[in-house]
This record gives structure tokens, sequence and C-alpha cells, in this order.
């Protein structure tokens, strides 16, 4: 989901600045919606006018509650996890409970051309996952039924990553997930679903089996292989909100391993040169029950520069040792520190989670809303001596970003088993990719009136310095504003087929937003 920043930029040139921070802004406001990772709007020929709009018509469809600014607990239901977009309030929030729910809702939208955003986990820090209309909200149908001797799980579209994980590793099984534990997992699937069990498992769209959606004409259809076919490909990376409303979704399980051993390894920033070259090479080459990312933080508080690699392996306890020790020989530097940690597949969760236990891993516990921004490049190529020198120098920069609590980016591992799954099965575009870059930047939530246009600015200025080097290619999960050709960054070699996929379930386009897919 996560999933995740909206970025601001000149459509036009491509530059960062202010100019670009207004183009986002009108970009957000103008009331497209994400769920988790996946968008859904309907774009009249404005939002309508909250007095125009005969909400009890709603609230007498909908088993749920609809939820108005006047409403007791609007407030808690109104925004995303990302507070930087605090200031954007809808008009209504429909917290659905069925499928029938969410068909009245799209029906209600489209009769009195009400924009509406269609939200799951709310994890978008783009700030889609709200708009200025109407919410369609699917947090509460978040039921997770496990079959453990199909090893397959039935979730609802509203469940959180920790919810899924919970419910399936206590049946000894497990889905391959990103880290952030309150990313919804509908958006997730569909835009890939990229994390630590990716290069063993492959990514979380992969283990779809099949999802029922409501479709622009209101009706609620079982999506399979061999029902709805086009769209069944489209689900799996084609990213959310373009075809239609996901609501539940059947996912293919596996049992976990026995024992996880996390190790991590820091670096001085100094030998970034051979801690990209190793990484790339063990990427590449390694076992894929080895997983492996290196993250980059610039701390302007301290002003330290880190490097840190990470990352699990699942196979034979005794072999740990080697595994890490063949990381090292790559990088051909001895690492400051070396740790490795034996644990339980459920502890790795929620260590990778940053949760204490599944409990307390609940919104206003262990999972904090921190305003950021981020962007993404997906690397197919190893970097060369001139691009690691044009990406030192961009971490280095970020030390200048006043206001920031850290900046930098994380190298997510990829390939093993991602690429064992052809575009012909899947519309995630990026099967050949060695590692995705995250680039980020965060701040402090108790500074909510400050400017994110800096920190989008050395986002997408660390993103455009790259793409000389990398390529335009992106992930989709990561919406962002600023990307001018973004059906060919987010699914290249499967742009096309999306559009004709779009063209049979919504030919109408009613769902659409500034990056959706759009009719052949």
């Amino acid at each position: 989901m996560t999933n995740s920043a909206a970025q601001g930029d000149d459509a036009t040139s491509g530059r960062p600045g202010h100019q670009a921070d207004v183009t986002r802004r009108r970009l957000v406001v103008g009331g497209v919606g994400l769920a988790g990772a996946g968008l859904a709007s309907v774009m009249g020929a404005g939002p309508a006018s909250a007095a125009g709009i005969p909400w009890a018509t709603l609230r007498r469809s909908m088993t749920g509650t609809l939820y108005l600014p006047a409403t007791k607990g609007y407030a808690g239901v109104a925004h995303g996890t990302n507070p930087r977009y605090d200031a954007i309030n809808p008009k209504a929030v429909a917290r659905c409970v069925s499928s029938a729910d969410v068909a009245a809702c799209v029906a209600f939208a489209q009769t009195y051309a009400v924009p509406f955003a269609v939200r799951s986990g709310g994890h978008a820090a783009s700030g889609w996952s709200t708009g200025t209309g109407l919410v369609i909200d699917t947090a509460l149908m978040n039921a997770v039924t496990v079959d453990r001797t199909a090893r397959t799980a039935t979730i609802g579209a509203g469940a959180r990553l920790i919810d899924v994980h919970q419910a399936t590793i206590a049946q000894g099984l497990g889905l391959p997930t990103g880290t952030c534990p309150d990313v919804g997992i509908a958006g997730l699937t569909m835009g890939g679903g990229i994390g630590p069990m990716t290069r063993e498992w492959g990514l979380t769209c992969d283990q779809l089996l099949s999802a029922t959606v409501v479709l622009a004409d209101g009706k609620s259809q079982l999506v399979s292989p061999t029902r709805f076919p086009g769209l069944y490909f489209g689900l799996r990376g084609g990213g959310g909100g373009s075809f239609g409303v996901l609501t539940s979704l059947t996912m293919r399980l596996n049992p976990v391993p026995t024992a996880v051993q996390d190790y991590t390894l820091t670096y001085p920033f100094a030998a970034t040169p051979a801690v990209l070259k190793g990484f790339q090479s063990i990427v590449a080459t390694a076992d894929p029950r080895f997983g492996c990312e290196v993250q980059f933080r610039a701390m302007r508080s301290t002003n330290k520069l880190n490097v840190t690699v990470s990352g699990q392996w699942t196979g034979p306890v005794a072999e740990t040792n080697g595994q890490v020790d063949a990381l090292v020989t790559a990088i051909g530097v001895t690492p400051t520190t070396r740790t490795v940690l034996t644990q339980t597949f459920s502890e790795a969760v929620l260590d990778h989670a940053g949760c204490t236990s599944y409990g307390t891993c609940v919104p206003g516990a262990d999972i904090k809303r921190v305003p950021g921004s981020a962007a993404s490049s997906m690397v197919s190529t190893p970097l060369t001596d001139a691009a690691i020198t044009v990406f030192m120098a961009q971490v280095r920069a970020g030390l200048q970003v006043a206001g920031q609590t850290y900046t930098g980016c994380t190298l997510d591992g990829m390939r093993g088993a991602v690429s064992s799954t052809t575009t012909a099965d899947s519309s995630f575009g990026h099967r050949s990719a060695l590692f995705m870059i995250h680039y980020l930047a965060r701040w402090n939530a108790k500074q909510p009136g400050l400017d994110p246009a800096p920190f989008d600015s050395y986002v997408e200025g660390f993103r455009n310095a790259m793409t000389p080097y990398v390529g335009p290619a992106a992930y989709v999960n990561y919406q962002d504003p600023f990307i001018a050709d973004f059906g060919n960054a987010y699914w290249p070699g499967t742009y096309d087929r999306l559009r004709s996929v779009k063209t049979s379930v919504d030919p109408g386009n009613v769902f659409r937003f500034a990056q959706s897919v759009p009719p052949a």
C-alpha cells in the first residue's frame, strides 16, 4: 500500500518546485481516491455541494453507517494514515459492511454526480484515500477465514496486513505482504505487494485465486481465471480503482518456515559503492530463501548518514552464517556491526511491522500517523559507477532538508520467485526487476503546519536524478502524480492489455482519476 506518497511536480517540465506543489494540491483536492494503493473516483463537473445531495437516501439504502461532518465519530473516519492530508474533509464517509453497501454507494454517486473515493487501509501517502466528496470505506469488511486443508484464506477487502497475518499464522500458514501493519490488503494486492518474503513466495498479487468486485453497473461479480479472466489479470498488479471496488479476496497460503534467521549489517556511508554492488550481485544469484534490503537514512538532527543491510534466511538454521558470509564477501567490506537473530515466523512479522504484539499493533498504539513523501524506481539492471555517484550525492543532499526526521531510500531485493510468474499471467510489469528503490522523506507529526513542498521536491528530485540511469519504471503502489507517462512507467508491457480490460468492464469510465487506466 503500502503503499505511499503524493508528490508535487510541474507536470509538463518534470522539474520540482513551488508550481509543482500547486499541481499536486490540485490533484488531491479534486476528489480522487485511493483504496490502500487502489484508486477510484467519479469525476463530474466538480464536487457537488453538500446542500444538494440527499444523503438520507444513501443512509436508508445501507446496512453500514454513513458519517457526515456533523455526525458523532466523523473525525475518526474522515482521514487516512498520513496526517499531511488532514485538511481534506469529505462530505460523507460510508463505512460499508457488505458488497450491497458498496453497490449502493457506487449507484448513489453516479445518480447524484458525487465524486467518490474508495478506501481500504487508507495508507496512501499520496492523499488519494480520501477526497472532498463521498469516501466508500471498506475497513469494517475485514473478516479473515482460513481453510487450513486447502491452504487458502478468504479475506475482506478492509482487512489490514496485521489482521491477515494474525489469522493465517495461527494456522501455520502465511501470505507474502509488505511490512507496514495497517496497510489494506486490497490495495496492496492489486498493485503487486513487495515485502520480506517476496523472493521466496512471490508477490502478494501472485497469491490471488479469486476476488469479489462491485463493477460500475452495480453488480457484484466473482472474478477468477475462468470468470472475467481479463479482469483477473488486471487485479493481479494492475493497481486499484480503475475497474471496480474489490470487496473480498481468496488467497493462496504457504506453510510458514519453522524458524526465521533475521540478520542486520551496518556500514559507513563511504562503503556505499561496495554495499550496492554486493547487494546487486546477491539479489541476482542468491537462494530465493535469502531476502535482502538496504536502507539509507540521512538524519539532519545528528548530521549522520546511516547504511543498513538486512534481511532473512528461512532455510536450514545451520546454513545461516554461510548465507550471510556470502553477502559480506560480495560486498567486500567488513561491516561495522553484524547481528543474527533467530525468531519464529510470527515474531519476525511483528518485528518487521514495528509491533510488540498483535494486540498492540493498532492505530494509536504501535502504529503512528507520520507525515511523509515517497516515490519509487523499479531497477532491472545493476547500477553503474556513475549511477552510484549520483545516488550517493542524493542521499547526502537529504541532510539539507530542513524539518526532516529522516530522508533517504530503501532498496528492496526482488527476482527470485517474482520472475517465475510472467506478464501473461499477471499485469505486474516488473518481473525482471532486480530491486525497487523507495525514495522517502519523513517529518514530525507534531509540526502539522509544516509545508510538504520541500520534502516532495527532495523525493522527486532523487527519482529524477536516478531516472537517466535506471529508467522511468515505477511501482504503482507508490502513486506518483509527477509521472506524466504513468501507464508505461507502472505497467511496462501490460498497459495496452489493461486498457482493453478497462474497456470490457467499465466502458463508460466510471472509475477514473488522474492516473487510472483509461479505456482503449
